[in-house]
């Protein structure tokens, strides 16, 4: 509170000084000079009072949209590393997840080694890419592989796709 009148004293007093300066430099404005010198008195005097009432104002008094937004603006869970954890899960059980959740991932991956590290495109230079990616992690991310024909068969197991991974990491 003291620091509030304190700073609202300093600017008016500078206000004050520059309203004096300009009225004697003035040789006829004395009434623009007064009037603008009201103006920043009031606006400080206006500034002090709001800071003043802020400074009063419970914190810890929230409303639900305040809530709500603390709430929006926390951090998820994890990073991705359950995520990735539930598609292998899930790509295990079935065989039609995994071509379509984690087929796309590992495919992404391979993408992006062959390009970085031989300047091959998967997509477009299959067969240069096929002799840079292993035989399991072939099958895996190959462009044109179709949709399992038995969408509930069991996908491949976790061992399995550990050689997929390994194979993908040699690239």
């Amino acid at each position: 509170m003291n620091r509030i009148r304190a700073k609202a004293l300093k600017w008016g007093l500078l206000a004050t000084a520059a309203a004096g300066i300009a009225a004697l430099a003035s040789s006829g404005a004395h009434a623009i000079v007064l009037d603008v010198y009201l103006l920043c008195i009031g606006a400080v005097v206006l500034l002090a009072l709001v800071r003043t009432t802020r400074a009063h104002a419970s914190a810890k008094r929230t409303s639900p949209f305040d809530a709500a937004l603390a709430a929006m603006r926390k951090a998820p869970a994890a990073a991705g590393e359950p995520a990735l954890a539930h598609e292998v899960e899930f790509s295990t059980y079935n065989a039609f997840y995994f071509h379509q959740r984690l087929r796309p991932l590992l495919r992404d991956i391979a993408a992006h080694r062959l390009r970085s590290r031989y300047g091959v495109e998967l997509q477009t230079e299959p067969g240069r890419a096929r002799g840079l990616v292993g035989g399991k992690a072939w099958d895996a991310v190959r462009p044109d592989a179709q949709p399992p024909a038995a969408r509930m068969a069991s996908g491949p197991t976790v061992e399995e796709l550990g050689v997929v991974v390994d194979e993908l990491e040699a690239i």
